[in-house]
C-alpha cells in the first residue's frame, strides 16, 4: 500500500478535493479558518466577522520555498556631486531548500466590518495664554508632554514662550455606523496562500516541528501579496499540517489536536486519502 503522503498528494494537488479538505462538510460560517487570515495579516482597522466560503485556486505539489537574504545598503558618491542613495533587494540563498508537500493558494469568501477613519470635524487655535507649565500640561491629553519640555530642555514658563508659537488641534474621527452582516458592502474576497507539510502518521511533535520549519522559510523568503482590505502581509503564506484522519488508540482526539495545534497557529487538516 502507498504511503499516507503519497496518496494525499495524489489527491490533494486537485483544487476540488483540497477545498474540500479545507472547508469539510458544508456550512453557513467556516471559523477554523480565521486562523489562515490571523497568521498572514493583521487586521488592525477590520473586524472578521465570518469566513463563508472557500475556494482553492491552485495546487502545488513539492513547492521549493526559496530563501533569500534583505540587503540594504547606502551608496554615496563624493564627486563630481555629492549624492546619497538607498539601495534594498532580496538575494536568493542557495543551498537552504525547504519544501511544501503542498502549496495552495485560496480565495476566502468574508464578512468584514472596516473602520472608515473619516473625520468629522478639525478645529485648531493658538495657544498664546499660558500660565505655567502645569497650565501648558493641561491642554493635552495624548501627549507626554514632559518627554516633549525634556527634550527641548524646557524647565520654565518664559523659556517655552520663548521656544516657539503653539497651536492645539483637535480632531473629532467619524463615528462608524452599525455594522449590518447582512450587508453586501461588508462581503469581502481575501486571496492568501497556505503552505501544507504531510505526515505519514499522526505525530504531532512532528508537525509543529515541521510547521515551524516551513514558517521560518517563508520569513526569510519574499513578502507576500498586499491585499486590498487587509493591507500588507506580516508573513507570505499561513501554515497547515496534514495528519491522517483516524487516531490511534490512546491518542488525543481531533478537537485535542486543533486546540494544541491553535496555540502555535497552524490548521491541522485530518485526511483520509484512497
Amino acid at each position: 500500500m502507498a504511503a499516507f503522503a503519497d496518496r494525499v498528494l495524489a489527491q490533494l494537488h486537485d483544487p476540488a478535493a483540497m477545498t474540500a479538505l479545507l472547508t469539510g462538510a458544508p456550512a453557513a460560517t467556516y471559523p477554523r479558518l480565521v486562523r489562515l487570515v490571523d497568521e498572514v495579516y493583521e487586521t488592525e482597522g477590520v473586524e472578521l466577522d465570518r469566513i463563508t466560503g472557500a475556494t482553492v485556486l491552485s495546487v502545488r505539489p513539492e513547492h521549493r520555498l526559496t530563501a533569500a537574504d534583505r540587503v540594504a545598503l547606502t551608496w554615496t558618491q563624493a564627486q563630481p556631486s555629492h549624492l546619497t542613495a538607498d539601495l534594498r533587494g532580496l538575494v536568493e540563498r542557495v543551498g537552504a531548500e525547504v519544501w511544501a508537500d503542498l502549496y495552495v493558494t485560496v480565495l476566502l469568501d468574508v464578512v468584514a466590518a472596516l473602520d472608515p477613519g473619516g473625520v468629522e470635524s478639525a478645529v485648531t487655535r493658538a495657544i498664546d495664554d499660558v500660565t505655567s507649565l502645569a497650565d501648558f500640561r493641561s491642554r493635552f491629553r495624548y501627549l507626554d508632554l514632559d518627554d516633549f519640555l525634556a527634550r527641548r530642555r524646557i524647565s520654565t514658563v518664559e523659556q517655552l514662550r520663548a521656544s516657539a508659537e503653539y497651536v492645539l488641534a483637535e480632531v473629532r474621527l467619524r463615528p462608524a455606523p452599525p455594522f449590518d452582516p447582512a450587508d453586501p458592502a461588508n462581503a469581502r474576497t481575501i486571496t492568501l496562500d497556505v503552505a501544507l507539510a504531510v505526515l505519514d502518521d499522526r505525530d504531532l511533535v512532528g508537525g509543529l516541528r515541521a510547521a515551524r520549519r516551513l514558517r521560518a522559510a517563508g520569513a526569510a523568503g519574499p513578502p507576500g501579496r498586499a491585499d486590498p482590505t487587509l493591507g500588507r502581509p506580516v508573513r507570505p503564506f499561513a501554515v497547515a499540517v496534514v495528519l491522517p484522519a483516524t487516531a490511534p488508540a490512546g491518542q488525543p482526539d481531533d478537537t485535542a489536536v486543533d486546540s494544541l495545534y491553535a496555540s502555535a497557529g497552524v490548521l491541522p487538516l485530518f485526511a483520509s486519502p484512497p
